[in-house]
């Protein structure tokens, strides 16, 4: 508990400087972004022992690298090509001693989390405008979900919600965690518009956000459970230690980015 508490402080104290920083240059926040996507997706490599395969690692590591680096620029789309092409001639090239099942397992991965992690460099950083408000509003609702499902999951779960992939999530818990989540963006908003002052943020957009990403992030943590019950690991890394790896802090924030690109697309949430 102890370690928990100790790597949870760091991790809050490292949150909040690039948060700080970000507020003065955004690109403080995009090169955050960047380096946590290589780890992540280098922590899903590792997963199934593939990151002792160089020829996967290096191209892999790279476009994790380049993909939120460049999302918002012009040459947005050479790291996609890129990647893919180099995979497609390891795949031709090294057909003998590279099995086709490791290079779709690192092609999928590799593209669902850094597309994912573009769209969070683009939302929160990009745009040059009160780029902490964005980077709260997309990871906090999954953690504070997946919080609220923990706790009142312990105190009063009974029925399990998938007991094969993860035996310790219960309905109870999951209901309590998408009330929760649907509620926190509202917080959210009522903070930074204490802090910001001047400022309009839609307050009606914000619970559907909060219930959507409330909803789709019980499937990214269950997607990566199964993942790694697939690979037969009990965490993604030990960069956090008493937590695991990045990915296990970010598993259900990977699905949830796109929805606010997206909604943000059409509805104007603050200005």
């Amino acid at each position: 508990m102890k370690t928990r508490l100790i790597t949870a402080g760091v991790a809050i104290i490292v949150f909040l400087a690039v948060l700080i920083f970000g507020e003065m240059n955004s690109i403080v926040i995009t090169i955050a972004i960047a380096l946590a996507n290589t780890i992540m997706c280098g922590e899903y490599l590792s997963a199934k022992k593939l990151n002792k395969n160089l020829k996967l690692m290096i191209p892999c590591l790279l476009a994790a690298l380049l993909i939120p680096l460049l999302s918002y620029t012009d040459f947005r789309y050479i790291p996609y090509y890129a990647f893919t092409l180099a995979l497609v001639i390891i795949t031709v090239v090294f057909h003998e001693t590279t099995a086709l099942e490791d290079v779709m397992f690192s092609f999928a991965g590799v593209l669902l989390i850094s597309v994912s992690m573009a769209a969070f460099a683009i939302r929160s950083a990009a745009l040059n405008w009160r780029p902490s408000f964005w980077v709260v509003l997309t990871v906090g609702v999954p953690w504070i979900s997946d919080s609220v499902a923990y706790f009142v999951g312990s105190a009063i779960g009974k029925r399990k919600l998938c007991p094969v992939i993860s035996p310790k999530k219960t309905v109870e818990g999951a209901v309590a965690g998408v009330i929760g989540g649907t509620l926190a963006p509202l917080l959210f908003g009522l903070v930074f518009q204490l802090i910001y002052g001047n400022v309009t943020i839609n307050y009606w957009i914000l619970p559907v956000i909060g219930l959507l990403n409330s909803v789709i992030s019980i499937f990214g943590d269950l997607l990566f459970s199964v993942i790694k019950r697939h690979c037969g690991i009990k965490d993604y890394g030990s960069i956090m230690p008493g937590h695991g790896g990045l990915l296990d802090r970010f598993d259900s924030v990977i699905l949830c980015t796109p929805v606010i690109f997206i909604i943000s697309q059409f509805v104007t949430i603050i200005s």
